[in-house]
């Protein structure tokens, strides 16, 4: 396969992919070269390090999950990743708007969410279960998200001298951190959660794609399918005493020795009707 071949089999959304990784890359570059120049680098080195290393991500996973990662994953990575990390940390959304934090946690309840349908896709087949069990199983994956991202902040705030989850403040000596950062964040998450959860059931019931079937079907991408078991075959991996119990019978059933057979003589049903055909031809004989 040549040059042109190779780019005209690359999907366009991993194209709109990669461009805006690649611009944002130079942008990030960009930007720390000259708040480091002019002194104007109010963030960690290492925060801008990390927000020049995440736009790499699509082009590092790829080649290592290949197609087991559909286009539509790099694709709401990226956009969040703009709107949460660019203009939320970088551009400083996060303290210049009071309510952009918030927008940003309801946003990542909703991606949680998304997240979830695709660990959904990749363990099963989405099509089988309960639509119930698939809201359920993505609203709980999402929310676990959201502790776990709390944990990060908490960790951070206590090791790198961060406040993502607010300025501390002495009470008696101790130095504590309000929880109401930590609340909103997690009401506001579980909001984002409630949104994904009305639209997936408004897909169900309307019998509508609402986009949904897109992502199920991105999702699904590169997941190997198990083969149907054979006709008259049992499951693998199902194990029941009835299907124990007829195994083990076929089993017996094929190792049993035979009963011994008497051996039969040729016609040996007719022998008597011969010898007494015999017996009245010899006493024909002799009355002649």
């Amino acid at each position: 396969m040549n040059f042109k071949q190779t780019v005209k089999s690359i999907p366009p959304m991993r194209w709109v992919t990669y461009a805006v990784c690649t611009i944002m890359v130079f942008v990030m570059i960009g930007i720390t070269v000259y708040r480091s120049v002019t002194d104007t680098l109010t963030e960690n080195m290492a925060i801008m390090l990390g927000n020049i290393a995440i736009w790499l991500v699509p082009f590092v996973a790829r080649p290592i999950f290949k197609d087991h990662v559909g286009d539509g994953v790099y694709l709401f990575f990226v956009i969040y990743v703009f709107f949460a990390s660019f203009l939320g940390t970088i551009m400083t959304f996060y303290e210049d708007i009071w309510w952009y934090d918030l927008l940003i946690h309801t946003l990542f309840g909703y991606v949680g969410c998304i997240i979830g349908l695709f660990a959904a896709c990749k363990l099963c087949d989405i099509q089988k279960i309960s639509p119930a069990f698939a809201v359920v199983f993505c609203v709980a994956f999402s929310m676990m998200l959201a502790a776990l991202w709390e944990i990060m902040e908490y960790l951070g705030d206590q090791w790198m001298g961060n406040n993502a989850q607010g300025n501390p403040h002495w009470v008696d000596g101790i130095l504590v951190r309000n929880v109401k950062d930590t609340m909103q964040d997690i009401i506001c998450h579980t909001c984002g959660s409630i949104v994904f959860a009305l639209h997936y059931i408004a897909h169900v019931l309307s019998k509508k794609s609402l986009l949904l079937d897109a992502l199920k079907t991105d999702f699904t991408k590169g997941k190997k399918q198990r083969p149907a078991p054979a006709e008259g075959q049992v499951c693998t991996g199902v194990h029941t005493p009835s299907s124990d119990n007829t195994a083990k019978e076929k089993v017996g059933e094929a190792n049993a020795v035979p009963p011994a057979r008497a051996p039969q003589k040729p016609d040996g049903g007719n022998e008597s009707a011969q010898c007494g055909a015999a017996g009245n031809a010899g006493t024909a004989n002799t009355e002649e």
